[in-house]
């Protein structure tokens, strides 16, 4: 018992931790934010700190960890829903992943920041896998799924669920430009809305899924994206 509260413990002081981090990075951003601002904030020591984290780079990778799970609490109930279709799951994971990153839009901007820099390349790749090896199982299933139900006919749904993740983070390349622009250009909106739509369509066609099905088109999402940050 005693071990299973010190672990505890120890869990609970890692959370809080990057907690702190977490609002430093919204006021601060990563680069700018020293351990000496995290030491500062919490008032402890700089031994207790590297108890915890043995760096300042194990503090993004705490970041995106924490993030993930965060994405998995949002994201997993609709992926394993047993009451929606193949195509209701499908929009609701795009729809609801979108929403979620826009609520806490400064943050994800920031992060954008920390891993579109060519210092940051190794870790980008790394926290990209992970993501991966996590939802590429289950998004499988909702590919088999839509095949069970006649609406998708990919011959190689668990080598799909792998390419439509890997077009994410090609998708998210190609707008970081636009997103992170400090003042982005007049046709910033018609320019985001023909990538995302050409990535939406590349998934329907090699899902063989309806024209138009993926993709509503919806525009307030892209708008809330290029608007200045509150």
């Amino acid at each position: 018992m005693p071990r299973v509260v010190k672990e505890e413990n120890f869990a609970a002081k890692r959370k809080e931790i990057l907690d702190v981090v977490r609002k430093l990075v919204y006021t601060k951003g990563y680069e700018a934010m020293s351990i000496q601002d995290i030491l500062d904030s919490m008032k402890i020591s700089k031994g207790a700190f590297y108890h915890y984290f043995d760096s300042k780079q194990s503090l993004l990778d705490g970041l995106v960890e924490k993030m993930l799970e965060e994405s998995d609490q949002v994201m997993s109930p609709i992926l394993e829903a047993a009451d929606l279709s193949a195509l209701e799951k499908m929009k609701q994971y795009f729809d609801t992943g979108s929403r979620w990153k826009i609520d806490q839009k400064p943050f994800i901007l920031n992060l954008m920041r920390i891993w579109y820099d060519d210092s940051n390349s190794l870790i980008r790749h790394k926290q990209e896998a992970a993501f991966m090896k996590h939802f590429s199982p289950k998004l499988a299933k909702i590919i088999h799924q839509g095949i069970d139900e006649g609406v998708f006919s990919t011959r190689y749904p668990e080598q799909f669920a792998d390419t439509m993740l890997g077009l994410s983070r090609g998708l998210e390349g190609n707008i970081v430009g636009l997103l992170l622009a400090d003042h982005p250009p007049p046709d910033a909106l018609e320019k985001l809305e023909l990538v995302v739509g050409s990535y939406y369509e590349s998934l329907e066609r090699i899902l063989g899924a309806p024209a138009g099905s993926l993709w509503t088109g919806t525009m307030d999402i892209l708008r809330e994206w290029i608007s200045p940050s509150s």
